[in-house]
């Protein structure tokens, strides 16, 4: 594996912790996110080369039985997760490097796939690059990576990591815990048909714009460490990404987001485009 940048010591910190302590397979939630944030369906991969960028602990690996090949690739420790929970499926192989100096040959996948990856990279322009330029001619690329938001709300959201991205790993894993009840209280507020109630947890909700609302308690706590824990968490408007598919030379380009239906209330959405490499 190439030797990582000194300024990726948390994001390797960050995920090594993450994928090791939460085991977190939904099975039917992951099959809804896998379809929704990919566009692939079982036959789009059958007999074909595939590649999860920046796989964590292979949760999407899983999903992959019918390649002929499926490469999962993350720079972290998480790579030991994702080896135990594909153990036995013999048409997957780990790799650890780094999404920015892939130790991959250009043009050897069929189809590429980054799920909330990018975004945590010190150049997300630059690692989608790198991963368009590992596309097979006819190739397919896609991505999820957060969205940018309203002024106010980045701002917000700034000077939040600004303070817990200095936490050491194991306080901030302790106040993820301690916050987990906050984000099913924000989740039932703001669900709430009450308008006093729900305009309550809009106010909760931008005190604690990090603190996961998801409605299963342990993934709770792996999301809001998701948020606050990495040096890197960048976001990024549709027309921006549009530009580095341009730039990659991908055409045919769809934005996967229309119409998607999300496993459950919360899980927000993102700048989720798919492209192809000229046949």
């Amino acid at each position: 594996m190439p030797i990582p940048t000194a300024d990726q010591a948390r994001t390797i910190s960050t995920y090594g912790l993450q994928w090791n302590r939460f085991r977190i397979v939904r099975e039917e939630e992951d099959r809804a996110t896998f379809a929704n944030r990919t566009g692939l369906k079982p036959d789009d991969l059958a007999g074909r080369v595939v590649l999860d960028a920046g796989c964590g602990m292979g949760r999407y690996l899983r999903l992959t039985a019918g390649a002929r090949l499926a490469v999962g690739m993350d720079l972290s420790e998480a790579v030991l997760a994702a080896r135990d929970l594909t153990a036995g499926m013999e048409n997957v192989a780990i790799v650890r490097g780094d999404l920015l100096r892939p130790p991959l040959a250009a043009g050897s996948f069929d189809h590429v796939y980054s799920i909330g990856v990018l975004d945590h990279t010190p150049d997300p322009r630059g690692a989608f690059l790198e991963l368009a330029r590992l596309l097979r001619p006819g190739g397919r690329i896609a991505i999820w990576i957060y969205k940018r938001e309203s002024p106010i709300v980045e701002r917000i959201m700034n000077a939040h990591r600004a303070v817990s991205t200095r936490l050491p790993l194991w306080l901030l894993l302790a106040l993820c815990r301690f916050t987990a009840p906050i984000g099913l209280v924000k989740r039932r507020l703001m669900a709430s048909k009450r308008r006093l109630a729900e305009r309550s947890g809009v106010a909760l909700h931008a005190l604690t714009i990090g603190v996961s609302m998801h409605p299963d308690a342990e993934v709770r706590v792996c999301d809001t460490l998701d948020w606050y824990a990495p040096r890197y968490l960048s976001r990024h408007t549709v027309e921006e990404v549009r530009g580095w598919f341009a730039e990659a030379g991908l055409v045919d380009v769809e934005d996967l987001s229309v119409g998607q239906v999300f496993h459950h209330e919360g899980q927000g959405d993102g700048v989720n485009l798919a492209g192809r490499r000229p046949a």
